[in-house]
């Protein structure tokens, strides 16, 4: 299925917040970004820092999920 940026970061964004650790304050996400391949998700995300909580784990599985029912819209 194909979103936009926007509404693939606000699906991420909150499942990730359901799953991270509750203890960690820091973690953050940023906005998927494009990435033409020949195969597999055309986006990709920076992971957060590791920040001993185990967020960037965390953050590492759920791109995975998301990238194999998600891909972002063409612009323009």
């Amino acid at each position: 299925m194909a979103v936009a940026p926007a509404d693939l970061f606000v699906l991420i964004d909150r499942e990730f917040r359901r799953r991270k650790a509750r203890e960690c304050p820091a973690c953050t996400l940023q906005l998927p970004y494009r990435v033409d391949r020949g195969e597999g998700a055309n986006w990709d995300m920076i992971a957060p820092r590791n920040c001993g909580h185990g967020c960037a784990s965390v953050f590492e599985d759920l791109v995975r999920e998301f990238q194999q029912l998600y891909e972002l819209q063409r612009s323009g």
